[in-house]
C-alpha cells in the first residue's frame, strides 16, 4: 500500500505503526508518532492499522536551550 510519511511517498507492506516503524529501520527513542492529525501512544503502535494514503507524522523529541 501506499502512504505518507512525514510527507514523502512511502510504499510499504507494513499493515500496522509498529511494523511501518519497524520496516523503516525507525529509532524509537524520543520518537512521537501521529497518524493523521492523532498522535498514537506507543502502546497503540501494534493495534493501529495502516490504511492505504494514510499520513504518518514522525516527531523525534530533541534536548537543547
Amino acid at each position: 500500500m501506499d502512504i505518507l510519511l512525514n510527507g514523502a511517498p512511502v510504499a510499504t507492506e507494513a499493515t500496522n505503526l509498529a511494523e511501518l516503524i519497524a520496516a523503516q529501520a525507525i529509532p524509537t527513542s524520543g520518537l512521537a508518532v501521529a497518524l493523521g492529525t492523532q498522535v498514537i501512544r506507543r502502546s497503540d503502535w501494534e493495534q493501529t492499522p495502516l490504511t492505504e494514503g494514510a499520513q504518518i507524522t514522525l516527531i523525534r523529541a530533541t534536548q537543547g536551550g
